[in-house]
């Protein structure tokens, strides 16, 4: 991988080209979920747009308390338990009230206007559907299941999917205060506007790192001089790293790690097949913001 750096340059202007009016955040109190809101509460204050809190009561858990031999395991009690569904109805309405106060809490310290829904039914449809017309969905990589403890949760998956919107995923041990970005560009218009997005979402200090996948041998030079009249020299604090032509997934996630910046931006509309695309934010452990939007240059 070769490397070009330039360092301690001047930070953009932003250019206003991804307006964030409204940032919707799924929020379970699971790990993730917090760094998600946490995320999402430092988005909206930077661009000042509204946040959207989202917490769905997972109908699938109320439907398997009503099974005959459906039991829980308490670490309390030697013996399991039948499920009882209003015991299930009350532990959601006190996870629903601390997924209010927590975006309640991130949106004073932030200074955020703030609304809070709760909804039922199957968790990835109905969050999908509050978030319908928000700029930016925000998540966790996964949530509360013991099944999504590795890889994406199914609520990540389907926005991945199936949305059409702009989807940031997030993790715990990461903040958009203090990382780094990267960003995949393989000289599609698709990989301009994730370039575009990244240069708005970086903060002072931070640096960009830029890395280029040429589509045929020699496609670097053209790139890097397009980048040129897209990123002035002396702008940003911008790396760039040129890789040779790959489709591979494990390859790629491979050099993001050497790289090690935080924040991973890149579009599924790139040049790159979209199987890889999603391979990829599988594989990898940094947070994701996906470009979707075509109308984002407003």
């Amino acid at each position: 991988m070769q490397q070009n750096e330039h360092g301690n340059r001047k930070t953009p202007e932003k250019s206003g080209y991804y307006a964030i009016r409204s940032i919707a955040v799924g929020i379970d109190c699971s790990p993730h979920s917090m760094a998600s809101l946490k995320t999402a509460a430092e988005l909206a204050a930077r661009t000042n747009a509204e946040l959207l809190g989202i917490f769905v009561e997972d109908i699938n858990l109320l439907r398997m308390a009503k099974l005959p031999f459906s039991q829980e395991i308490r670490i309390y009690s030697p013996e399991p338990e039948n499920l009882d569904t209003a015991e299930l109805e009350r532990l959601l309405r006190m996870q629903a009230k601390q997924a209010e106060a927590s975006l309640q809490r991130e949106a004073q310290l932030f200074r955020v206007h703030h609304s809070f829904s709760v909804r039922r039914g199957m968790v990835p449809k109905e969050v999908m559907a509050a978030a319908l017309g928000a700029d930016l969905l925000v998540l966790g990589r996964s949530g509360r299941s013991p099944t999504c403890r590795k890889g994406l949760g199914s609520t990540a998956r389907t926005a991945l999917s199936g949305s059409a919107k702009n989807v940031l995923l997030m993790r715990t041990g990461f903040s958009a205060e203090d990382e780094s970005v990267l960003v995949l560009y393989d000289g599609s218009e698709p990989s301009i506007s994730a370039i575009a997005v990244a240069i708005d979402l970086l903060r002072p200090g931070n640096t960009l790192h830029i890395l280029m996948l040429p589509q045929v041998y020699g496609d670097d030079k053209a790139m890097a001089d397009r980048l040129a009249m897209l990123i002035p020299p002396d702008m940003l604090r911008v790396e760039y790293h040129t890789l040779p032509a790959v489709t591979d997934s494990r390859i790629l996630a491979r050099y993001i790690r050497m790289a090690d910046s935080g924040l991973l931006v890149l579009s599924d509309r790139m040049n790159l097949p979209a199987e890889t695309i999603y391979n990829l934010i599988e594989e990898i452990d940094y947070p994701v913001l996906l470009v979707r939007d075509s109308g984002m240059n407003r």
